[in-house]
Parts: C-alpha cells; sequence; structure tokens
C-alpha cells in the first residue's frame, strides 16, 4: 500500500501540537501563547488556500477579480489579530512566536516532500 504526500495542514498541525508541547517545561501562559499563535496560522492558512484558490480559478470556474482585495484584507487582518493580541492579551511574545513560525517548517517539509514527485506530462 502506497500512501501519496500528506497535506500541508496536516503537517502544520503536526509542528504546531510539537511547538505547543515544546513549551510545556516554561509553563502555562507559555503553552497558551504558543497555542495562540499556532491557532493564527492555523487559520491563516486555511484563508490563504481559499484566497489563492479564488485568484487561480478552477478548471470549472474562472479566476475571482476580487480575490487580489481578498488576499490583501487577509494579510491586514493578520497583521491586525498579531498586533492586537501582542497589546492586550498577557502572552509571552516568545512562545507566540514559536507558534507562529511553525508554518515555516511545515512549508519546507511539504516542498520537499512534493518536489521528489513525479509531475504528469513532464516525464
Amino acid at each position: 500500500m502506497k500512501f501519496g504526500p500528506v497535506r500541508l495542514q496536516a503537517k502544520h498541525a503536526l509542528l504546531v501540537a510539537v511547538a505547543v508541547l515544546g513549551t510545556i517545561p516554561y509553563g502555562v501562559p507559555a503553552v497558551w501563547s504558543a497555542a495562540l499563535g499556532g491557532g493564527i496560522q492555523i487559520v491563516n492558512l486555511w484563508a490563504m488556500e481559499r484566497g489563492v484558490g479564488a485568484l487561480l480559478g478552477t478548471p470549472d470556474r474562472a479566476p475571482d477579480s476580487f480575490a487580489r482585495v481578498l488576499l490583501g484584507v487577509r494579510m491586514l487582518a493578520l497583521l491586525a489579530s498579531v498586533g492586537a493580541m501582542l497589546w492586550l492579551l498577557p502572552i509571552l511574545p516568545l512562545a507566540f512566536l514559536v507558534g507562529l513560525s511553525a508554518l515555516v517548517p511545515a512549508v519546507l517539509w511539504h516542498g520537499l516532500e512534493t518536489a521528489r514527485l513525479p509531475r504528469e506530462g513532464l516525464e
């Protein structure tokens, strides 16, 4: 039985869980801060995939011209939410950054894994 590559969301969720578990020795505030940062990135990844999908279109649907605006609004919403949380909530900035940054190794892992797959029409 051969499995395909694991989806990016699953890799990201796994790395967020590892990051949250890694902050346990630093106390409950660190765990909540890392979980909050990871949760923001999970929502951001979902919104980004939907926005890029709308921008590029699908075989049965044309690209949405309003998608560029939505991608810009998503980015502004992400920055505003991160700034508001750092300003208003008693979170630990370093642990919060660890949760936010879990997306970077997940994207690299996914890119390295999928780069080795054969592409249709390129053989």
